[in-house]
């Protein structure tokens, strides 16, 4: 009998070498030593410098300031934002009162001086607003979303998303100028979207930033995005003197005014000797009698297209007289603190390394699985721990994928009695988009599932926000719970405002759809409540949590009972049974005009059914 070798060791030893804790620690202290000792030798023997090595110095230093600058200018509105969404979602915030809201955002922006508008766009499509005027006032009020240029379709992608990212610039009246903007989206902890909140930074400011002498400006620093439009420059600090439209958010190199900056991307000048130091890092140009070096990095993370920073001067400063000795105990002290810095930082990285270990497992344990958590090590016991860890979160990942959330956190809370099968009285949804097989068809395989994916996070928007269970997804059917599992004490009426929010968000979704060109989804809710089992369905090596019983399929026939009610000009049509209205505990709080009902034949049932037609 053959034995199979270990692959996993195998592959521990065909990957990269990785130190022992002890050996890690060890070698540091011994680094130290060794670097003190050899940079004291280099003293001795002098040190000299060159052109291109200064000019690789200077052009890093340039460049790293420069991308310092606005990080630190933009990444504290990025933080703010996310913490203001989390106390909103946390409750400490109250998002059902605008001036409270209001007031929360003037709060935020007199933090973050970046900050030129701040908004809370809510699900009722109102957007409550601070706003910064040139003066430093801040001014509040509260608009429809309507009324802004693409507000609604820039609300519904905040509405779908579950992360915080940089917008794509767009034109603000009130600042007469095109802005930055940062959005994120508000979501209760069981993940129901609340609202989104969204942070502006004007391009006058962004400009005033970087030619500020305070912070190394001389009018040389330069930001571009797509090719050859200037974001940010010492002339835009004031963008109104460029007449600047909408449909004309920035000037071109070429229209700014800078006649060195034009030149930007001319046929370089070549210098063998500091293209050979440069690199990647910048080039050479003439204008204006001169020759400029432009040094410059991209700049990822603020928005769909990097961003090109990087600043120009003279050649001669980088070509003056160099100092070619300097002094050995300055080197020496110098070199001696870069030794002691390298352990600490290793001391630093190690505990950081030790530190994400931690907070994986405390994402884990919050059913976060999205972010990867393992990131590689030299260290040999972090790295395995590491490890592992990860490939545990992508199996839960996976299981995560299949189950939902609020019902793995309701089974968590109750313990192994919650998956015990029993009866229950609870409310069953199905929905039905209508003849979407041949809308299907006509489309390809990607935009079908882009369509699928869009329509299904709008209903499960709503039914999460009414405490509802997404049991299943059929094909382009939704089958969802309400009942004592979801938490709902009231689980008809949850149910019939999830199917109402629905029709409503149908409808707007379908408005933005006509207006792109594309036709309208139409929908079949049915919702009926009774007596179901509900728990573990299936063989002992494949089961479902799941719910099963006559309920559900009576609410399985209201939804195709709607093909009697839908007519051609409908695009939502919503059934709901005698017995939901029936096991509504305050039919008040509905704030219907409940229709009289009408009496249908359904399948399986000897007697005709009460039907009331919502929507």
């Amino acid at each position: 009998m053959s034995t199979l070798p270990d692959t996993t060791t195998a592959a521990r030893i065909r990957g990269p070498f990785r130190l022992p804790l002890i050996a890690a620690l060890a070698l540091a202290f011994a680094s130290l030593a060794l670097i003190s000792g050899v940079a004291y030798i280099v003293v001795l023997a002098g040190a000299t410098g060159t052109a291109e090595r200064l000019l690789v110095d200077r052009a890093d230093s340039v460049v790293d300031n420069q991308v310092a600058l606005v990080r630190g200018r933009l990444d504290p509105v990025t933080g703010q934002l996310e913490l203001m969404a989390a106390l909103m979602a946390a409750g400490r915030v109250d998002v059902d009162s605008p001036v409270n809201v209001r007031e929360a955002l003037a709060v935020m922006m007199t933090r973050v001086p970046a900050v030129s508008i701040a908004a809370f766009g809510t699900l009722d499509l109102q957007l409550h607003r601070a706003v910064r005027h040139p003066d430093g006032a801040i001014t509040r009020d509260t608009i429809p979303l309507t009324e802004l240029q693409r507000g609604l379709e820039r609300f519904r992608q905040l509405q779908t998303s579950h992360r915080t990212f940089w917008g794509e610039l767009f034109w603000s009246d009130s600042l007469k100028q095109p802005v930055l903007n940062v959005r994120t989206p508000v979501r209760r902890i069981d993940d129901a979207f609340i609202g989104g909140l969204v942070a502006t930074v004007a391009v006058g400011d962004l400009s005033a930033l970087i030619g500020d002498p305070r912070h190394g400006g001389d009018g040389r620093y330069f930001i571009l995005v797509d090719h050859d439009k200037v974001l940010a420059h010492k002339l835009l600090i004031n963008p109104a003197s460029f007449n600047l439209t909408e449909d004309r958010q920035l000037p071109s190199i070429k229209e700014l005014g800078d006649p060195v900056l034009a030149h930007f991307w001319d046929s370089p000048v070549r210098n063998p000797r500091i293209d050979r130091a440069l690199g990647s890092l910048g080039h050479i140009v003439e204008a204006e009698g001169r020759r400029w070096v432009f040094v410059y990095r991209q700049l990822e993370g603020y928005g769909p297209k990097p961003w090109l920073v990087g600043k120009y001067f003279p050649i001669e400063d980088a070509t003056a007289d160099l100092d070619r000795l300097m002094n050995g105990a300055i080197v020496g002290a110098a070199t001696l603190a870069v030794a002691l810095a390298l352990a600490i930082l290793m001391g630093v990285r190690m505990a950081r390394s030790i530190r994400t270990i931690t907070t994986a497992a405390e994402a884990m344990e919050r059913l976060e699985f999205e972010q990867p958590m393992h990131k590689r090590s030299r260290l040999r016991e972090i790295d395995d721990a590491a490890h592992s860890l990860d490939k545990a979160r992508g199996a839960l990942r996976w299981f995560g994928a299949y189950v939902p959330q609020r019902l793995v956190r309701r089974l968590m809370e109750a313990g192994d009695d919650g998956i015990a099968s029993r009866r229950v009285n609870l409310t069953v949804m199905f929905t039905d988009i209508v003849e979407f097989t041949p809308q299907a068809e006509d489309l390809p395989e990607d935009q079908t599932a882009e369509l699928l994916n869009h329509h299904f996070a709008l209903l499960g928007a709503c039914i999460e926000r009414e405490n509802g269970i997404i049991d299943k997804y059929i094909g382009d059917s939704v089958m969802a719970i309400w009942g004592p599992l979801a938490g709902s004490s009231d689980h008809a009426a949850a149910a019939i405002r999830a199917a109402l929010d629905i029709a409503k968000v149908i409808r707007e979704d379908n408005a933005v759809r006509r207006a792109a060109g594309k036709p309208p989804i139409r929908l079949r809710i049915g919702l009926h409540s009774g007596p179901a089992v509900v728990g573990n369905i299936g063989a002992p090596g494949r089961i479902n949590f799941t719910v099963v019983g006559d309920t559900v399929n009576v609410a399985q026939r209201f939804e195709q009972l709607g093909k009697e009610f839908m007519g051609p000009d409908d695009e939502v049509v919503v059934l709901v049974s005698g017995a939901t209205l029936a096991m509504v505990q305050d039919k008040a709080s509905l704030g219907l005009d409940l229709p009289p009902p009408e009496r249908h034949q359904v399948k399986g049932r000897d007697a005709p059914v009460e039907v009331y037609r919502l929507v």
